[in-house]
């Protein structure tokens, strides 16, 4: 490997490990105001710049949470020698009214630059961003225990995303925030159709995994860098459906 690009993978890596961030980007499960949603931007020349897309992909993702009807599905192929990953198609539909609002009157709470991207924090009408949540902290160096155990109680379904890390940090976020919608629209709704065939002691199976399900309220809760293996997790839930009356 070149040397350059030994020298910028050290960069890359040293400059995660060692990058603060506003506290409601890692706990914004803590915000107590309705919905709200980080945005991300790569840093551009223009501080005005970054801010302004970062603001918009924040609306964006605003919407999303507000409602998002996932449909597509992923195909495995099962063998004794293991599963394979055969592919995937999924589709992503928001209503557009909705992000039309939030552009026009959504609030902008914070921002923040750390260097390798700009974050931007938005949130409907009525929400207010307490000072502590400002704060500026150290991403843990611990992994915490959602990551392996997602919390469990009746009010809310929860699911995760992880990504690797990208050029660009927001890349890995976002990236990572899209697996974790995917991964709860599984959780919330999963048809399963598989076509069996064997053949003496050997077995194969192909899986289609089918998903139509429509998301509402959703929450981005924890976010985390494991600055070891270069990955990066994003902690979501949405509450979960009312039980049918007479259950």
């Amino acid at each position: 490997m070149p040397m350059r690009q030994i020298l910028l993978m050290i960069v890359l890596v040293s400059s995660v490990r060692g990058q603060t961030y506003p506290r409601w980007f890692l706990e914004p499960g803590s915000l107590h105001c309705g919905l709200s949603a980080v945005g991300y931007s790569v840093p551009f020349f223009s501080n005005h710049s970054s801010d302004s897309v970062a603001f918009a992909d924040a609306c964006q993702r605003l919407s999303i949470q507000h409602f998002a009807r996932i449909t597509g599905g992923e195909a495995f192929w099962a063998t004794e020698a293991g599963v394979y990953w055969m592919g995937s198609d999924f589709k992503m539909m928001t209503d557009t009214s909705y992000l039309y609002t939030v552009l026009s009157e959504g609030v902008r709470l914070d921002s923040c630059s750390t260097g390798r991207m700009t974050v931007f924090l938005a949130g409907e009408r009525g929400c207010d961003l307490p000072v502590y949540m400002r704060e500026l902290v150290r991403c843990p160096r611990t992994q915490p225990n959602w990551v392996e155990n997602l919390p469990q109680d009746d009010e809310f379904i929860y699911a995760e995303g992880a990504a690797p890390e990208y050029f660009y940090e927001s890349s890995s976020w976002q990236a990572a925030e899209k697996h974790a919608l995917f991964n709860l629209a599984r959780s919330v709704r999963l048809s399963l159709e598989s076509l069996q065939k064997s053949t003496g002691l050997s077995g194969q199976e192909i899986r289609n995994e089918e998903i139509a399900v429509a998301l509402r309220n959703v929450q981005v809760v924890r976010r985390w860098a494991d600055t070891r293996r270069g990955l990066f997790y994003v902690l979501v839930r949405m509450p979960a459906p009312a039980s049918p009356k007479g259950n």
